[in-house]
């Protein structure tokens, strides 16, 4: 009788991923961001809303918005109407030369509150969008040179300012 070498199997390939998982989370502690816009703590205490570096990428529209169901639809937003492109914007604050403030029914943000950040824009003809939920209480606990980006559905990940400006071509992809 003729024995076969067993070939490698689901658990084999399960402690190979593991490990691969492993190594890649030692290698490098800090995520990567993900997604076009961040969220950061001004010097000041305010809240700036921050694009990554994306070569071609223009900015229409920067808002923040109250996440809550029911009631009045609470948000700030600025749009551009002409005026140069920006790298950042301050929430509640008067916009930048050449950008309209469209909405300013959200004065400040409120502790217990979520909202979301978003920014529209187009790169290369093609619309590119960017969100950022968060609370107050995630852009207090923010460290100096900390940003908040998106992480995929409704998560955050707290990441560096300098690896979330880092150009990362994959993010920048409409």
């Amino acid at each position: 009788m003729m024995m076969r070498g067993r070939r490698p199997g689901l658990g084999y390939a399960a402690a190979v991923l593991a490990a691969l998982a492993f190594f890649a989370t030692a290698c490098d502690s800090t995520p990567a961001p993900k997604g076009v816009l961040g969220v950061e703590r001004a010097e000041d205490g305010g809240v700036r809303l921050l694009l990554a570096d994306c070569p071609g990428y223009a900015a229409r529209d920067f808002t923040v918005l109250e996440d809550t169901e029911g009631g009045d639809l609470l948000s700030w937003n600025v749009h551009n109407g002409g005026g140069a492109a920006v790298r950042d914007v301050r929430a509640f604050q008067a916009p930048p030369e050449g950008w309209q403030t469209t909405d300013d029914s959200l004065a400040a943000l409120r502790e217990g509150v979520p909202y979301v950040a978003t920014v529209n824009g187009f790169m290369n003809g093609r619309n590119l969008r960017g969100r950022v939920p968060f609370t107050a209480a995630d852009l207090a606990g923010l460290g100096d040179g900390q940003v908040l980006a998106w992480a995929g559905g409704d998560e955050t990940v707290t990441t560096s300012r300098d690896a979330f400006l880092r150009t990362d071509p994959d993010r920048c992809r409409p």
